[in-house]
C-alpha cells in the first residue's frame, strides 16, 4: 500500500469538506465557524505529509511526534488571534481531517 494515495485522497477529501463547510456556514450566517473549520481541515490534511517527510529524514518517533504536536499547537494559538471566540473550530477541523485520513486509509486497505 502506498501512503501517497492515502495522502492525496485525504487532501482532496479535506478540500471538498472545507469548501462545503464554508458554503454551508455562509448560507446559514455563521461564516466564522465555517472559516475556522475549513482552516483546520486544510491544516490537518498536511499532517500526513509532515509525518512522511519526518520519516524520510529518519527522525526518531518521539521527536517527530513532539515536532508535530508543537507545530499544530502553535497553529491553533495563531488561530486564537485570528478567529477569537471561534478559534475552537480550528482544532476541531484538524481532528476531522484525521478522521478523513483514517477513512482514506481504510478505503485503500479494503481495495488491496
Amino acid at each position: 500500500m502506498r501512503s501517497g494515495g492515502v495522502l492525496k485522497m485525504t487532501t482532496i477529501g479535506c478540500a471538498v469538506l472545507a469548501a462545503a463547510t464554508v458554503v454551508a456556514s455562509t448560507l446559514s450566517g455563521h461564516t466564522g465557524f465555517g472559516a475556522g473549520l475549513a482552516a483546520g481541515l486544510l491544516l490537518g490534511s498536511l499532517n500526513g505529509y509532515v509525518i512522511q517527510e519526518l520519516l524520510v529524514r529518519r527522525t526518531p518517533f518521539r521527536t517527530a511526534s513532539l515536532v508535530r504536536l508543537v507545530a499544530f499547537s502553535s497553529l491553533v494559538l495563531i488561530a486564537v488571534v485570528l478567529f477569537g471566540t471561534q478559534a475552537w473550530t480550528v482544532p476541531l477541523g484538524i481532528g476531522l481531517a484525521q478522521l478523513v485520513m483514517v477513512a482514506a486509509a481504510v478505503r485503500q486497505g479494503l481495495r488491496a
